[in-house]
């Protein structure tokens, strides 16, 4: 009955960490052109909430209504706005965006080559572990600790073996 226990404690311990570590993952690299950011700011609620997880990828064009994540050059912040207006600028097609939450407009329109993608889906609130798991305690439960638990595993596994020899062997000493 321990066993049984122990074997889904560890496989649930392990099942969390993998789709952790995997989340995780796809929110520092690009996977299948689809990209995974975390939402720090209310300015898209209640549409997509504060600690969700949005899901982008790159489209070949965007419209009036599209969420769109975009970085302005020369900047760190990234951006994630809704598409309220499309209009040409000395020749340039460019986008006016602004959050759901914000009552005006951003002040610079958004270029083209600035955008990063479009939003396909969110995830409410698993932004908020993903952050978690970005921290040395997440990385301590994220890694360190089911690294600790196959080991000791493995090594409970070599001690059954190791007495299953010695029995082997006791056991043919006496025939």
């Amino acid at each position: 009955m321990m066993k049984k226990i122990t074997t889904t404690l560890t496989f649930a311990i392990f099942s969390i960490a993998l789709l952790g570590a995997v989340l995780l993952l796809g929110a520092m690299i690009p996977l299948f052109n689809y990209d995974l950011r975390i939402v720090q700011s209310g300015s898209m609620e209640p549409t997509v909430p504060t600690g969700s997880v949005i899901i982008i990828y790159s489209a070949n064009s965007y419209t009036i209504g599209d969420v769109i994540t975009f970085q302005r050059s020369g900047e760190k912040e990234v951006t994630t706005h809704r598409i309220i207006e499309e209009r040409l600028e000395m020749g340039e097609e460019v986008f006016v965006t602004q959050g759901d939450a914000n009552n005006v407009a951003d002040s610079e329109p958004v270029l083209p080559i600035e955008i990063t993608g479009k939003m396909w889906a969110h995830v409410p609130f698993v932004g908020y572990i993903l952050d978690f798991f970005r921290q040395p305690i997440g990385f301590l439960i994220l890694v360190v600790i089911p690294m600790v638990l196959l080991c000791v595993e493995q090594v409970g596994k070599i001690k059954t073996e190791l007495r299953r020899q010695k029995a082997k062997e006791e056991d043919a000493s006496k025939v």
